[in-house]
């Protein structure tokens, strides 16, 4: 018995669809734009992780895409992974909430930056200056 040898070639040309970009392409892509510039790049993300250096190197590459416990690790760490992701699943109204929650982030770290400052003012003996004056 021989399989049927139609049905084997795939069309090419104008009227052929795309293909999306592969998952493992997404988080290479995603992982270079969020890491870009920085020195250790593939110890962060093994830590990130808890991957060996070369399977995160794979995933710097886009030859293999992180497992699901790696990927959960990627997305708590890199915003750019987690934006790609909800963007390739089409939930771009989950972008919002995340932004939101960066921008509270900072606005925190902003806060605590601001009380340094002013306790630090008052231990040496300047007075602070209300907004009211």
């Amino acid at each position: 018995m021989s399989f049927s040898k139609s049905g084997k070639v795939f069309p090419k040309g104008p009227g052929r669809v795309p293909r999306p970009l592969s998952f493992a392409t997404m988080i290479s892509t995603a992982l270079r734009t969020s890491l870009r510039g920085e020195s250790s790049r593939i110890k962060t993300v093994a830590l990130w992780t808890g991957a060996n250096e070369r399977t995160v190197k794979n995933w710097f590459t886009g030859c293999w895409a992180p497992s699901g416990d790696h990927f959960l690790g990627l997305a708590a760490n890199s915003p750019a992974v987690l934006a790609a992701f909800l963007a390739a699943i089409h939930r771009n109204d989950c972008l919002v909430m995340a932004d939101i929650e960066e921008a509270r982030a900072k606005v925190a770290a902003a806060l605590l930056a601001l009380e340094a400052v002013h306790a630090a003012l008052l231990e040496s003996g300047v007075e602070a200056v209300s907004a009211d004056e």
